[in-house]
């Protein structure tokens, strides 16, 4: 299997990323609508962007994508990143690329200067939200503080490196060294 690169998407890549969200809302009430194009690029990549996206691609083929957007805590004071989606191709689920999106996007919000991700999720990816952060009742949670640093500090390597590096869910509760480098 050849490896898997998770990038920044651009609007170039804008009728692929149509294409996955038509693949995203199946089962959703939004499924049979037609989105425009057009929109999406505004949205995304127009003037005032107000999502950040990241594609995963295998041998140069967009196998799925994550979205965020800045986020702010009032009681911690801090930003961060809200997950506005997750989607992997049924063909590549259950091999790790969604885990490599999220660590690359706790990665591009810690680029931008955030502390956290949260973001609501179903049943299907309990396992994997669950493993590491912080869940409620609501299927809401957050990774924060020394997990959120070490699950972006792993960005970029094989989801097998990922997965044995994942921080246990104390870990969301200790404070970052502001000297934290990616464990060699």
């Amino acid at each position: 299997m050849s490896d898997l690169i998770v990038r920044r998407a651009t609007a170039d890549d804008v009728p692929v990323l149509a294409a996955l969200i038509d693949g995203f809302a199946k089962g959703h009430p939004a499924e049979g609508y037609v989105r425009s194009v057009g929109t999406l690029r505004d949205a995304l990549f127009g003037g005032q962007p107000i999502a950040n996206v990241l594609l995963a691609e295998r041998d140069a083929t967009a196998i799925g994508f994550g979205a965020w957007r800045k986020a702010y805590d009032l009681f911690w004071s801090i930003y961060g990143g809200d997950g506005l989606g997750l989607y992997v191709i049924p063909a590549e689920r259950g091999l790790g690329v969604g885990l490599c999106i999220v660590a690359a996007i706790c990665a591009d919000i810690r680029e931008h200067g955030g502390q956290f991700l949260q973001a609501s999720y179903d049943a299907e990816l309990s396992p994997l939200y669950e493993r590491v952060a912080v869940g409620r009742p609501e299927r809401a949670c957050h990774v924060s503080a020394l997990a959120f640093a070490r699950l972006a500090a792993a960005a970029g390597s094989s989801a097998r490196d990922i997965i044995r590096a994942l921080p246990d869910k104390s870990l969301n509760y200790v404070a970052v060294d502001a000297t934290f480098k990616r464990p060699e």
